[in-house]
Parts: structure tokens; sequence; C-alpha cells
């Protein structure tokens, strides 16, 4: 006789004839939401009643915008080659990288996100409501809270969607004080209902009402979505509507989308300058066979961040020397490999990127070029070189390998041959960037704590 999930109420046995199961799941979701029990019980209570009756959950599919790219509310007013864009990144990179440092090294005693509002790179377009009210939003994995510009407005940025009115939507509701969620907020004040305030590195910020939503993403449609209807909204967040959070606490959209599909994610990213938009999808991809997993790495002082366990880098197939323990967490909660999709470059302790430096030196037979035009450490000349060949690198975590040819190693700058490598040094902890990323699916396995990767042609997914 099959077990009943514990902590759950009592149903009957599941059906193993030929039966309707998405009706049979929609109708007992739609149970669980006239009780109010999707928003009370646990995910893995909700999930257990889930595997226990056989229910397939969805897979959404959407797409990450690059804010170069011409589909983009934040592209340039001038068209921009694929060298500024690239270089206009690793501006905004080197910023987020700067909030991040400020954040972490603060060990938990600063009371904001350590990211800055409009540094993010890529965007995807949301709902808010029903009828759904659309709104292009950044897409953040190291922050949680989801949040738009909201009616009415105190203080409201241009930005290039329409602003969400509650007041035309049946199925928007507020926050209670005794909300979960309402607790989950760093900084929170009630009276009658949850009101959030979310101050981002950069001194811009968002406050207003915590409120729950229907939520359309791509393909799928979630429904009681805890989100800041934000009403008073500093900074200018790029010209974005608000910000997604993609990070691993409970307000993120990752956390929330799990009441219909597991809690997973995994994108991919098309190269800069690709007409093609990045896919992400939210749930167990098909996509996602053939990946070599590594563990997530806990890290208690700052839980949003995606942690992996570095453990080895080589280049042409040769061991980088670097001191022991240079990506290690340190009980202050400083150190470790983050990854992040709104970072551009990938950032190494200073100890390990001078190593990495030195021993693509070793490999690389070009002459070095000056690099501090463009803000980069490491860059060298192929000029008059017909069919030049670069050195690979690996990164090698516990149990997985990442493989990372030329292409996601070195940057062409001009067209005079100026080469430089899209790394950088950094203090304190270090970064896995968007560049690195590039034609890789990645990813997040929130259910067994674990991320992963594979390569592949992100602009054919």
């Amino acid at each position: 006789m099959q077990k009943r999930p514990h902590g759950v109420l009592s149903f009957p046995p599941p059906f193993k004839a030929s039966v309707n199961i998405k009706a049979i799941r929609e109708d007992l979701l739609a149970y669980f939401r006239t009780l109010k029990l999707v928003r009370f019980c646990s995910m893995n209570q909700f999930q257990a009643i889930n595997s226990f009756y056989d229910f397939s959950f969805q897979v959404l599919r959407t797409e990450l915008i690059h804010r170069e790219h011409p589909s983009s509310p934040l592209r340039s007013n001038t068209s921009k080659t694929t060298t500024e864009i690239f270089l206009a990144a690793v501006k905004r990179g080197a910023e987020r990288r700067a909030q991040l440092s400020k954040h972490i090294l603060a060990e938990g005693r600063l009371f904001s996100t350590p990211v800055a509002s409009g540094n993010g790179e890529y965007l995807i377009d949301i709902s808010f409501g029903s009828p759904p009210q659309k709104a292009s939003v950044i897409v953040d994995t190291g922050s949680d809270l989801i949040w738009t510009q909201c009616l009415p407005c105190e203080t409201c940025n241009a930005a290039a969607s329409v602003i969400f009115d509650p007041v035309k939507s049946s199925t928007y509701d507020t926050v209670s004080c005794a909300s979960n969620f309402c607790s989950s907020l760093p900084f929170q004040s009630c009276t009658t209902s949850c009101k959030y305030d979310y101050m981002y590195g950069d001194g811009s910020s968002t406050s207003g009402a915590l409120s729950t939503e229907t939520v359309t993403v791509g393909t799928g449609t979630i429904p009681n979505v805890a989100f800041g209807c934000g009403h008073t909204n500093l900074g200018s967040f790029a010209g974005a509507a608000g910000i997604v959070g993609l990070g691993q606490g409970p307000l993120s959209l990752i956390s929330q989308a799990s009441s219909i599909t597991s809690k997973k994610f995994s994108y991919c990213l098309v190269p800069l300058g690709s007409t093609k938009t990045s896919p992400m999808l939210i749930g167990d991809s098909a996509a996602a066979g053939g990946v070599a997993y590594t563990a997530l790495l806990t890290n208690t002082a700052n839980p949003t961040f995606y942690y992996a366990d570095l453990t080895g880098i080589s280049v042409s197939g040769k061991a980088v020397t670097y001191p022991v323990g240079t990506f290690s967490i340190d009980a202050s909660g400083q150190g470790g490999f983050i990854l992040d999709s709104g970072t551009t470059l990938t950032y190494l302790e200073t100890g390990a990127f001078n190593a990495l430096v030195a021993a693509l030196k070793a490999e690389v037979p070009f002459p070095e070029a000056d690099g501090s035009l463009y803000g980069l450490d490491y860059c060298f000349s192929t000029a008059g070189v017909a069919n030049p060949t670069y050195p690979t690198m690996t990164f090698h975590f516990k149990g997985a390998d990442y493989e990372l040819p030329p292409e996601n190693v070195f940057v062409a700058l001009d067209t005079g041959g100026s080469i430089c490598l899209a790394m950088a040094a950094s203090t304190g902890f270090s970064i896995m960037g968007n560049i690195q990323q590039q034609n890789h699916l990645i990813v997040h396995d929130l259910v067994n704590q674990r991320v992963g990767f594979k390569e592949a042609n992100c602009e054919t997914i």
C-alpha cells in the first residue's frame, strides 16, 4: 500500500486507469487555491502531492533579451558594433562587481541587495494580472524580489513598457503582515498590509505594496506570485519596468514558480551581437540531457547567490598553479566562485588571475598589446597573422569540467588583430561572467542543489 505524504491532506489512491491527469491536477490546484493551501503549504508538501499523483510539472519557455538586441527597449539610440556592445557591457559589469564586492566584504551587515539597479544585461517580457499587462524587466540571478512599477505612481522612471494598474486586474491582492513572504523581505513595514522597501547597491530603490498576482512568463501562467507593486521607484533602472530576481530565496521567480513546475531553470546565452534571443527554460527540460553537474555550495552570509566548487583551472591541458584555498568560502562568507548572468567578464581572485595570465603568455606566441584603453589586463596582437590559433581553457569543478573554447576566453576588439582576455582580477570573491557562459546550457537545479553545464549552439535551441 502506498504511503500518504506526511503532513498533507488525505486523498484517494492515485488513479491507474486511463484518465485525464492534467484535468485532475488542475481541479486539485483549483481546490487548493480555494482553500489557500497553495499559499500556506510548504513547497515540499505540495510537490509530494504532485509526485504521489504522478502529475507532470510544466516547462515554461521564455526568451532572455540582451539589452542591445533589436527588440530591447533598453537598446542604444544609435547602432553599435559588437566591440562597442562588449566594452559598454564590461563597464557595467565592473560596476556590478564593485557592488557585489561592497556587499560580500560587508559580511552581511548591508541591508541592500548587492547589485546596481541598472546594470543587468538581459531582460524578459513578463505580464502581471488578469487580463495580463506586459512589462519588460531586467533578470537578475543576484537578487530575489520580483517587482514592477505600479499605479498610482508617486515616483516612476520613464520605462518603455506600460505601468501596471492593479485596478484593471481581477486577481490582484495585497499580502498580509503575517505572511511568510512579508517576513522574507530584508526590510518591511506593516499597517493593514505588508509594505516593502528594497535598496540596490548603487543607491537606487523601490518601495510599495507587497502583493500577489497572476504572472505570465513565456508559455506559462503562475498564480499567487508575491511581487513588489512599486509606487516609489528612485533611480533609472536603465529604463526597465522592474526587476525579476532569479536567486535562491523564497521571493524569487524560481522559488514561486515551483507551484506549477519543478524548482529548476536553465538558459543558453547566444553570443554578443547575435540577432537571436537566448532561451530560458523553467522546470525540467529535455535540453538538459547530457549535462555535467557539480554541487551548489551554501554561503549562509550570502544565500541568494549560486556558488560552485571550482577546484582547478587548466590552459591547453596544463594545470594552472595558484594558492590553495583561493576559491574557498571562509567563515565570514567571503571568497567562493559565483555564477552570474549579469556580469560580463569572469573575475578571478588576484592570485589565480595572475597565475592564469602567466600560463596564457606561455602558450600565446603573439606580441603583447596595451589593453588599458579598453580596461582589460591582457591583450595581444595577431596583426598580419593568417588563421591564428589560441589556447583552450578548462574550469575544473568538483565532479564536472567546464570547457572554454577560445571564443569564450578571448574577444577581438578591432579589425587590426587586437585580441584581449575576457577576464579580470578581483578581491574577496570570484565570478564566472556571461562571456564565458555563452553557447553553453547552464542548468540551475535547486531541487537537487546542483548546477550543470553543457556546450550548445544556443541559437538553435
